[in-house]
């Protein structure tokens, strides 16, 4: 039973993307809402990203509004708001709802309770120096801070402390950011740099802790003081790097027990300190050396590691998350038959290791668009994304994280960091960039040894052991060119068809056949929070090849989506919203799915979404594999996929497409508007939706009515989707009516994007990708028919915009040129105008 009284209860939503938020806020928030609503609780949300899965919720009623003080408040007089869950929405929900708890007046009433926390205890996270103080008297291993706002303050702090040192915003406007000073002459742009990201002006320098170890730990904990450790992860890089640029390793694998079961300890203090009812990510810094640990950050809310964690582990964390909120204890929570009988309060076993990746935007910056950027890793996040890769073995894993994170080959073949220079080989040694596992790889086939290797980058020895040995067997496979022996063994340790034809020059599909052949067949193992103790009802799934095959078909009516991978620039989020929204309407229209993805924060991946997931490489060998398996009725890819669609019909498979541009398209110049006749077909007929005007950083919908130009009704579409009609003018004004005349010439017709399909339809009150799966499947409705014959003839809310969210290149990144956000967009929000 709960022991809190609750009639109306807002989530806040955690806004538009960034670097480090994803949609793993979305996606827990989606999961949650629905257990409330069936408790008999109102649910609300408040969320201003176009891109949110849970503002399409029919669990909540929701808010489509920018996140702000004022918005909020109104919500909550509006809807008689009782209770306030700011901690699904992470980092930024808890301070914007510790603003609107500051600025509350005698006039607005009663403050909403929050669940989770407390409100004291809210506001002392928020105050990063204070909180640090407040740990620091509990008896907990902190590195001491100090707080200034002036120069000369900070000048004069120097004196005392030794570089290096770190340096940090107090009150952040956005997401924080550790820099890292070594040398002197870097201090006062540090200085700088932290003050414009701070609202008060403030910032914390402390003693920086290069070199060490760091581990995350994810915990929780009820009212009643129960406490359990859900999973922990260690990275492979040292703290100096930023934590979501670093390969990551789940469970830990160079930690001592003793030394796990202290950080495990001091994360139950944290939990204990702050009387948390939920789930928290504590990071931990580790000297090898001294044996010393101290705590460096606490998140007590959901966050990417928590996404993370229920995914490695297959423990349901959201699930319990919101039971542990609402003051229902460990022991009295209930699961669903998807879980063992009271695996709410069993620590979950790994008998897998998982592989992060981080995801760069390096790449496609400097070869679409020319624009180079720092590739210097340091403690500013610069990865826009990541891939996870399971396996029996770090290798294994290690290999189909790297294959996830890339779609070809030849981009990760071994060979491709031979033309580096010596001395550029040890320049990015000492200073990393995003190639770092390659160059390490590349370091040991030159010959350095490993003592000296892990010297040079504070790596620890297990990691170059491994990566030696993932060496010899590459090379072991490129000598002993069509070895079975050998193609077994590349099997068994992740190498794809394709990577093993790339070393034996030669097709793919010859070594599919020769796999055929000699029965080197994958099995699939299930991912059980018990690890197979007990009885579970799985879903989640990762290949490896042993001899017991855990994965069953699910049935004769299944579709197999494709997800969409990392998160990256260009796509954002919207990728994985289209992707989602696809399973839900399968759902609905009653086939079985699978799903195929590695993103941890997409919500394809959520529990319960699919019948069943895939946690897998989205390359052809390993879709191919799937396919044997579950014979599905057809498969959905993502339009930009096209070698993996021409692979599929090559080998005989029912593909349906989702439109999508292999690339996403340019945004207008500054001097420009782009124009965009949108229309929908069925493939069979286009009808005439609505016209976008687009100018740099907002896209607003024309409020006019549109005809199908002549041009249009003899052109056959044979993917049914959203598309549009594109053209430019010189011109910076918004117009409320534009001449369609002639599409004849300077125009260009294309997918529309998935951010836009997301934005037109929250303003249309229209599920334009729901009707392109109906379409897909040939299940439109009459009701369908009628809509189409109408939709642009429909009333609409034309007073909100789309535009771009105020995304810190410089400050990540440090380009040579602005970077296009609508082509590389990484966030976006709306805007309300007149």
């Amino acid at each position: 039973m709960s022991n809190i009284t609750a009639k109306n209860i807002l989530f806040i939503g955690a806004g538009s993307n960034d670097f480090g938020l994803e949609s793993e806020h979305d996606a827990a928030i989606y999961q949650v809402m629905p257990e409330l609503k069936g408790h008999g609780i109102n649910v609300f949300l408040i969320d201003e990203n176009p891109y949110a899965l849970s503002l399409e919720s029919l669990a909540a009623e929701t808010i489509w509004k920018p996140l702000t003080v004022e918005n909020v408040k109104q919500v909550i007089k509006h809807n008689h708001i009782d209770t306030v869950l700011p901690l699904f929405g992470g980092v930024r929900a808890v301070r914007l709802w510790a603003d609107v708890v500051q600025s509350w007046e005698h006039g607005d009433g009663l403050v909403p309770q929050t669940l989770g926390l407390s409100i004291d205890m809210l506001l002392r996270i928020n105050n990063l120096a204070d909180f640090t103080k407040f740990m620091a008297e509990a008896g907990l291993p902190v590195i001491t801070s100090h707080v200034v706002k002036a120069q000369d303050d900070a000048n004069e702090l120097l004196r005392e402390l030794q570089v290096p040192l770190m340096i940090r915003s107090l009150h952040p406007k956005n997401t924080n950011t550790r820099q890292m000073v070594e040398r002197l002459d870097e201090f006062e742009e540090a200085i700088d740099n932290a003050k414009t990201q701070s609202m008060t002006q403030e910032i914390i320098i402390s003693k920086a802790i290069n070199g060490l170890k760091e581990i995350g730990m994810e915990v929780l904990r009820d009212f009643r003081g129960n406490k359990m450790k859900i999973g922990a992860s260690e990275d492979m890089d040292p703290i100096g790097i930023h934590t979501a640029d670093s390969l990551s390793v789940s469970p830990t694998l160079t930690i001592q027990d003793q030394i796990l079961e202290k950080m495990r300890m001091y994360a139950f203090q944290v939990a204990d300190l702050l009387a948390l009812q939920g789930v928290m990510h504590v990071q931990f810094a580790f000297d090898d050396t001294t044996g010393a640990i101290y705590i460096i950050k606490v998140s007590p809310y959901i966050d990417q590691m928590s996404s993370r964690m229920a995914l490695v582990t297959g423990y349901p964390v959201m699930l319990v998350a919101i039971n542990l909120a609402m003051g229902i204890a460990l022991e009295d929570i209930v699961l669903s038959h998807d879980f063992g009988q009271k695996m709410a309060m069993m620590e979950p076993m790994m008998d897998h290791i998982t592989v992060k990746l981080p995801i760069f935007p390096f790449g496609e910056l400097e070869e679409s668009s020319n624009v180079s950027v720092n590739r210097q890793l340091n403690s500013i996040q610069k990865s826009v994304g990541s891939t996870l890769g399971f396996g029996r073995t770090f290798i294994e894993a290690l290999e189909k994280a790297i294959r996830s994170a890339h779609f070809n080959n030849a981009t990760f073949s071994p060979t491709n960091m031979a033309h580096v220079s010596d001395d550029a080989l040890i320049q990015q040694l000492i200073h990393p960039e995003d190639n770092r596992v390659l160059l390490l790889i590349e370091a040991i086939k030159r010959g350095y040894e490993i003592d000296e290797l892990a010297e040079l980058t504070n790596i620890d020895e297990f990691y170059f052991y491994q990566l030696r040995h993932l060496l010899q067997l590459e090379l072991e496979i490129e000598k002993n060119v069509d070895s079975i022996v050998s193609l077994r063994r590349g099997k068994k340790y992740g190498l794809s068809d394709g990577l093993i034809a790339l070393f034996w020059d030669t097709d793919f599909k010859i070594i599919r056949a020769l796999t055929k052949e000699h029965n080197i067949d994958p099995t699939y193992k299930a991912l059980e929070p018990s690890a197979g103790e007990f009885p579970e009802n799985a879903r989640q799934y990762y290949s490896t090849y042993e001899e017991e095959n855990e994965s069953e078909p699910v049935s004769d009516n299944t579709v197999l989506v494709i997800g969409s991978g990392a998160f990256r620039l260009g796509d954002a989020a919207s990728g994985g919203y289209a992707t989602t929204v696809v399973l839900s309407e399968l759902r609905r229209l009653q086939y079985h799915t699978v799903i195929m993805n590695n993103n941890a924060s997409d919500a394809t991946l959520m529990q319960n979404l699919a019948d069943k997931q895939y946690l897998e490489p989205l390359e052809i060998s390993d879709v191919m594999k799937v396919v044997e398996l579950e014979n599905p009725i057809a498969i959905i890819v993502p339009g930009n996929r096209r070698k993996l669609i021409t692979a599929l019909r090559e080998l005989n498979q029912n593909v349906l497409i989702l439109p999508k541009e292999k690339h996403t398209p340019s945004g207008p110049e500054a001097t420009q508007t782009e124009f965009a006749l949108n229309v929908f077909s069925d493939g069979h007929q286009i009808y005439p939706i609505n016209i976008t005007q687009h100018m740099v950083g907002e896209m607003r919908i024309v409020p006019q009515i549109v005809d199908l130009p002549k041009e249009l009704t003899q052109t056959h579409l044979e993917n049914p989707g959203v598309y549009q009609v594109v053209w430019c003018q010189n011109s910076n004004d918004w117009v409320d009516h534009v001449e369609v005349s002639n599409i004849s010439y300077d125009t260009w017709l294309r997918p529309m994007p998935f951010g836009q399909v997301a934005f037109i339809s929250k303003v249309m009150q229209v599920q334009w990708l729901r009707m392109t799966v109906r379409s897909l499947l040939d299940r439109m409705t009459e009701q369908d028919r009628k809509l189409l014959d109408n939709v642009n003839k429909l009333t609409l809310q034309t007073d909100v915009s789309l535009v771009a969210s105020n995304i810190d290149y410089e400050l990540h990144l440090q380009p040579t040129e602005p970077i296009d956000g609508t082509r590389f967009e990484l966030g976006v929000g709306i805007k309300y105008y007149e």
